[in-house]
């Protein structure tokens, strides 16, 4: 059986080229926004500061403490969505336990929400009226557009239904009339779903999840998945059962995880 690797490289180069030739002559600022030490949420940080560097685009850095209460998280992100100069802000997740998310949401421009966590940008991916839903769902469809997978018609077997990942990349996928079935944690019977998947997507973050007996043969496999298992990155497919199963694979790490920092840097040109 002929396989692909679906390396996010590719596709990654391929959106930085034209991001840049869109961001030329234009003056643009990303802020992060954190609250708390999550240890994850800082690395995807740096390496979101990373990416908007080598496109030129200014970055403002709003870290607060852990103990930052509720109203002081509001006002500083409040004063972030009022600032002209502060093209888009990306909240990162997850927030302090005593922090409620939808409140603090509450106080995001929607127009300058990267990740489309404000309410009313949700809303309007339900509807199907804006492109602009998060960035790693989109980075998930882009791997599929860019090696030519064929969704219209096909089986997907989507593993988990996050608000992040899950429930949104179901509403991509069925806006391109794939058939999705969703499985939660309560589904029963997972790999009498999955074997006849054409197309498996799997967002849990559990190493191992899916197994190689839970695989069609020739299925094309989108790994979303991020565990450290012995100081290592794997997703929630083991790659040999990819390997020995898949037509086509995203590895982990090279894969999804590669895509996702231009998809918000793309969520500039929301502005334009």
């Amino acid at each position: 059986m002929e396989q692909t690797i679906l390396y996010g490289k590719p596709v990654a180069d391929a959106i930085r080229q034209q991001l840049k030739e869109k961001f030329a002559g234009r003056d643009l600022t990303l802020a992060t926004f954190l609250v708390g030490d999550n240890p994850a949420a800082k690395v995807y940080k740096r390496s979101l500061l990373k990416t908007a560097a080598s496109l030129g685009v200014k970055t403002r850095d709003v870290e607060l403490p852990e103990a930052t209460t509720q109203e002081e998280a509001e006002i500083r992100l409040r004063e972030l969505s009022e600032d002209p100069a502060i093209t888009g802000i990306l909240p990162l997740m997850p927030l302090p336990r005593h922090i409620s998310k939808l409140d603090l949401i509450q106080q995001l421009d929607p127009e300058k929400d990267m990740d489309c966590v404000h309410p009313m940008n949700s809303g309007r991916l339900y509807l199907g009226i804006t492109p602009w839903g998060p960035c790693t769902p989109r980075a998930c469809m882009a791997i599929l557009d860019h090696y030519d997978v064929p969704l219209e018609g096909s089986n997907v077997a989507m593993v988990g239904y996050g608000e992040v990942v899950g429930r949104p990349l179901t509403l991509m996928l069925m806006g391109r009339y794939a058939t999705v079935t969703v499985c939660r944690s309560r589904t029963k019977n997972l790999p009498a779903i999955t074997r006849q998947a054409d197309v498996i997507i799997s967002a849990v973050g559990k190493p191992g999840l899916i197994t190689e007996d839970m695989i069609k043969e020739g299925a094309v496999v989108i790994d979303v998945g991020i565990n450290s298992v012995e100081g290592k990155l794997v997703g929630d497919v083991p790659e040999a059962a990819k390997q020995a199963k898949a037509s086509a694979y995203t590895p982990v790490p090279g894969g999804v995880g590669v895509v996702s920092n231009l998809m918000v840097m793309e969520t500039l040109t929301r502005s334009f």
